[in-house]
């Protein structure tokens, strides 16, 4: 008996199940045929859909054909009749309906010319007020009109089937448009169409070409899984609400030239298997690619970007071109999860520019993204924006490497195996805000010539002002002037390059600050505390090689007097007396920093104040360091340098 019941059970259900998924079939095999007769009916007696009255043409198979001319003229003058005499707005419902034949909504629409005068006494003052948004509106009736086709009410075109071509051109809908899973067989032509409401084109299959050039969209568009199977084209076409493309598939190219987006347009999810076009393009908000699949090339060339641009966990299979692009201080190429899943895949844009633009929010997943756009553009010879993709990639690991500092566990903390992360990360924080890891030469510029000033100055100023008292040792006015001046003047220039060219500029300085400040200070002030009462007071601590003059690299010499008599004898002080003898003090410090100068320069190693050595021998310490950084931030800056743009 419970086999039985069990058996009965499984025979209604598969029985339900069979009826279900037959009902969307029995609805198309439920379509009657239009008459003339059946179509005074549903024109006599209109009915109420979600509080518009509306022409009751759903379900129906309506052939308009050449062949059935009657019904043809019938089905065009009696709708347009109706439409034109009703004093409220009138809706159309083809939902579920076959059409056969070429569908043109210029013989079923209210035909208006887009002038006040006219409107005045067509339209109500709301319905004037939508149409008025449009840029062909005619305040002035002298200049030529262009006329329009109004629908008042909501069309709906819900499953609806055109078999022939339809034509929807210069057409203003001033109410809701749906074609959710409508079937468009041959071409579809919207150019210059206008919709004040929501237009949706969820889920419609555009079998033929479909044109939608120089549209404007002044409400949402909904085109969400949408399937494109032949070329597409919405050039010159505005969105000035959100736009929703998302799950859409492209067989053929998509033309989207020139189109202006003012809200968010959604991508995500698309495949494009043919050429994406969006060329010369102005998008003010949020562009979103994520989850999208390109298969053949696209290209971005001379568009504006206002908002952020995601291409995150995008397939890509060809090159997308962002040449001449702009992005604003609010926009940036999101690229997370990119994948480069072809020999043929590449990101292309300006030099400079696009690897500005690219973001990665985290490190962690993204080594084998920031690996590619490194290849990709070393490849391309943009050498500035492969250095950017490794400065960002950088920064990322900063940023990584503080958190694992933040979240130190208690055990680590005792046993002192954070050390080597936390010297790690001071280390790479200081190379990030010194040079942006080896990629800004101006940056390395503009600290190097803010340590040789402030050195040279330093030197002058612990040489010369030695004492007030018994009997003064200081420079003369016109010294004081000089060396003052000329200081001010080199740090202005180096803090301003570091100004224009450090991403944080503020920060950058405070950290050469914090090397070059407070220890010499420290020394200098314990130095003039002391005081000094050693011999040879009013010679210079400093002394030149006077053997010869000339330019000279002196990468292997130490900053002390030689040992050897013979040698010893070739060095003098500087000579105080000469009214440009502070630029030695300059000229001392290229010296140590640069180990570069005109002349060989020595601290003496007798009656010398094991301070001063000290602040010598800091700076030669410092030009150790920096030397090795610009000759590093040369090789990757400059290509003929780079070696690594040989290497994939």
């Amino acid at each position: 008996m419970g086999a039985l019941l069990k058996s009965c059970w499984l025979l209604i259900i598969v029985f339900l199940f069979f009826c279900l998924h037959s009902l969307p079939s029995l609805a198309v095999m439920d379509r009657v045929p239009l008459t003339v007769t059946l179509l005074q009916e549903r024109l006599s007696a209109p009915v109420l859909k979600e509080g518009m009255t509306t022409i009751d043409l759903a379900n129906l198979v309506i052939d308009i054909r050449d062949e059935n001319k009657e019904l043809q003229e019938q089905f065009y003058q009696q709708i347009q009749g109706q439409i034109n005499r009703a004093k409220q707005p009138l809706g159309l419902d083809f939902s579920n309906s076959l059409i056969q034949g070429n569908f043109i909504a210029s013989r079923l629409g209210l035909p208006t010319p887009l002038t006040k005068v006219a409107l005045a006494t067509l339209l109500s003052p709301t319905e004037e007020q939508l149409l008025q948004q449009d840029e062909n509106f005619l305040f002035d009736s002298d200049e030529p009109v262009f006329n329009v086709t109004v629908f008042r009410g909501p069309v709906k075109l819900q499953g609806t089937v055109f078999m022939g071509e339809v034509d929807f051109s210069k057409t203003f809908f001033l109410q809701i448009v749906e074609a959710m899973a409508a079937k468009f067989s041959r071409e579809s032509n919207w150019v210059e169409s206008r919709f004040a409401r929501v237009a949706k084109f969820t889920k419609a299959n555009f079998m033929g070409d479909v044109n939608f050039s120089q549209s404007q969209f002044l409400n949402k568009a909904i085109f969400r899984s949408a399937h494109f199977k032949s070329i597409t084209n919405f050039h010159g076409s505005h969105f000035t609400a959100e736009a929703y493309f998302d799950q859409t598939k492209y067989d053929k190219p998509a033309d989207f030239t020139r189109t202006f987006w003012q809200k968010e347009a959604n991508f995500s999810q698309s495949q494009w298997r043919d050429r994406p076009l969006f060329s010369k393009s102005r998008f003010l908000s949020l562009l979103t690619f994520r989850n999208a699949t390109f298969e053949k090339s696209g290209a971005f060339r001379s568009s504006y970007f206002n908002g952020v641009v995601s291409f995150q966990d995008v397939k890509l299979l060809d090159q997308v071109d962002f040449s001449n692009s702009t992005f604003t201080k609010n926009s940036y190429l999101s690229v997370s999860g990119l994948a480069f899943d072809s020999d043929k895949a590449k990101i292309l844009g300006d030099r400079g520019v696009i690897g500005q633009a690219i973001y990665l929010p985290t490190l962690t997943g993204n080594e084998t993204v920031l690996r590619n756009l490194v290849r990709n553009f070393r490849s391309l010879e943009q050498i500035a924006d492969a250095n950017q993709i490794e400065y960002k990639t950088e920064k990322l690991r900063l940023q990584q490497l503080k958190q694992k500092l933040n979240n130190i566990s208690v055990i680590r903390l005792i046993n002192l195996t954070w050390v080597a992360d936390f010297l790690h990360t001071s280390f790479l924080a200081l190379l990030l805000l010194l040079s942006q890891d080896g990629t800004n030469f101006s940056l390395v510029f503009g600290t190097g010539i803010i340590i040789f000033a402030y050195f040279g100055c330093l030197f002058w100023l612990i040489d010369r002002v030695r004492r007030l008292t018994p009997k003064p040792v200081i420079p003369s006015r016109y010294e004081i002037f000089c060396m003052v001046t000329s200081y001010i003047i080199l740090t202005l220039s180096g803090v301003f390059n570091i100004l224009q060219s450090a991403s944080r500029p503020l920060l950058t300085l405070t950290a050469i600050a914090l090397i070059l400040v407070p220890l010499p200070l420290i020394l200098i002030i314990e130095l003039y505390r002391r005081g000094r009462y050693h011999d040879l007071m009013d010679s210079s601590y400093f002394l030149q090689d006077g053997s010869m003059r000339q330019l000279r690299l002196l990468i292997t010499r130490l900053p002390v007097v030689p040992e050897f008599p013979l040698f010893r004898d070739r060095y003098t002080p500087i000579p105080w007396q000469k009214r440009w003898n502070w630029l030695n003090y300059y000229d001392l410090s290229l010296n140590n920093l640069l180990k570069l100068g005109f002349n060989d320069w020595r601290v003496r190693d007798r009656e010398l104040p094991a301070i001063i050595s000290f602040l010598v021998w800091y700076q030669w310490g410092i030009g150790i360091f920096y030397i090795t950084l610009l000759i590093w931030t040369l090789s990757r800056t400059i290509p003929g340098l780079n070696i690594l743009i040989y290497l994939k």
